[in-house]
């Protein structure tokens, strides 16, 4: 049998420790508050924005009559808020070169800022509005401008711009611009609480939105597509969407009338995509229908989700579908898109040209591989301003052998336009894109 240890002797000192052990254990020490201090800073820019409203009569006239090379210039127009800074927009009815005859060529032109001065970055769009005030786009790009330099030659096909023509025979050209002001200082401030609770404000109105249309509470409007319906509100709508706008606000239409939509040209799925974007500004996209929900925010002019179409096409650019990506960016006037074609067209330029579908597509679309392939020189000059892929050591040296080499892509542009790739870009690739 094992004997136990011999007890603990009690000793003063002993006995104080328990004592105090006991103490705290009774009575917890309270938690101190953590001192917690936060900046608040905001930093304020004030964009200014320039509108030209425009209205050339007999403009269907003068797609037949005028000369190539021959052009309209607006008055100049700007912000009264920035008077160094001007703009006039450039229209060649016949195009402005040889190869642009049979288009429209529009051009932006900045005219205030002093030579030497720092180019300013602008964000600009360019449409028309038909006899029903719907826009026709002619363009929508975000370039760096500085003085007396225009940007741009957007083609459009004459086709296109007959759409665009109004009861009289005019077009009613509308181009917006937005910059920042040559010379603005943007400094950090104090912020007040208000400043930091506007997201969150902004949230809770789309929450209240969403709950609102997915319970169907006073809708006034119906979408019906695909079989199915959509039940909104006329002033959502109305708000993001001008087509939507015009549609309600114009009495002899019949969505004015009846609140009824009918959309036969679309699939169920982009759309509901897109109002479920205008309601809760979510943009959960699959992939593979990025396509068509771009289809559709074109149509009915729906631009910031149109734009996140182009950025999320522009991310799937590849050499197996980089023709019928590109296709797709200039049906829709997609300059996003078409400017992320032109990049990876420069940095796979050898790949692309010695493709059997380069081939194919010469004698369809002449004028589209003729701009990307510019569009491309450009950001060649502009990344390489000594030398780029596209200017060799050889090509200097032997300028002869260059121009041999550049006529060898067979670019020769033709005017019959009766060739076209089909709208849909899936059936496009298995028809023309998929190789034989």
């Amino acid at each position: 049998m094992q004997s136990r240890p011999p007890a603990r002797q009690l000793t003063p000192t002993r006995a104080r420790e328990l004592d105090e052990s006991y103490f705290a254990m009774m009575n917890p020490s309270p938690i101190l508050p953590r001192a917690e201090v936060v900046s608040k800073q905001a930093t304020k820019v004030t964009a200014l924005s320039a509108k030209l409203e425009w209205k050339i009569e007999q403009f269907e006239r003068l797609m037949k009559l005028s000369k190539n090379g021959q052009n309209l210039i607006s008055k100049q127009f700007g912000c009264p808020e920035a008077t160094v800074v001007s703009w006039e927009l450039h229209v060649y009815p016949n195009g402005k070169r040889d190869e642009d005859a049979t288009n429209v060529s529009f051009f932006l032109r900045q005219v205030g800022l002093a030579r030497g001065e720092e180019p300013i970055m602008t964000e600009f769009q360019i449409y028309a509005l038909n006899k029903e005030n719907q826009r026709v786009s002619v363009c929508r790009d975000t370039k760096d401008f500085t003085n007396q330099q225009g940007r741009g030659k957007f083609q459009v096909s004459r086709e296109k711009m007959n759409n665009a023509i109004r009861s009289d025979g005019s077009l009613m050209l509308v181009c917006e611009v937005e910059y920042f002001p040559p010379g603005a200082k943007m400094s950090v401030e104090t912020a007040e609480d208000a400043s930091f609770m506007q997201e969150s404000e902004e949230n809770a109105v789309r929450d209240a939105n969403r709950e609102m249309w997915l319970k169907e509470l006073f809708t006034d409007c119906v979408i019906q597509v695909g079989g199915k319906q959509i039940k909104a509100h006329k002033c959502i709508l109305g708000q993001h969407s001008e087509v939507f706008r015009t549609m309600f606000t114009t009495e002899t239409m019949v969505e004015a009338k009846g609140g009824i939509i009918d959309i036969k040209d679309c699939k169920y799925e982009p759309v509901y995509a897109m109002v479920n974007y205008i309601y809760t500004n979510a943009f959960e996209l699959d992939e593979t229908c990025a396509e068509d929900v771009l289809h559709v925010a074109d149509k009915y002019a729906v631009f910031p989700l149109k734009e996140k179409c182009e950025k999320c096409l522009a991310s799937q650019l590849t050499l197996k579908n980089f023709f019928s990506i590109l296709v797709v960016a200039d049906i829709y006037s997609a300059e996003i898109l078409k400017n992320a074609c032109a990049r990876f067209f420069f940095e796979n330029q050898k790949n692309i040209t010695h493709s059997a579908e380069w081939k194919q597509m010469k004698p369809l679309r002449p004028f589209l591989l003729i701009e990307i392939m510019e569009a491309a020189f450009d950001i060649g000059a502009s990344d390489c301003p000594v030398s780029s892929s596209f200017t060799t050591i050889e090509a200097v040296e032997e300028p002869r052998q260059s121009r041999k080499r550049v006529r060898s892509y067979g670019l020769r542009p033709r005017r019959d336009h009766s060739l076209s790739p089909p709208l849909n870009r899936r059936k496009y690739e298995k028809s023309v894109i998929a190789p034989q």
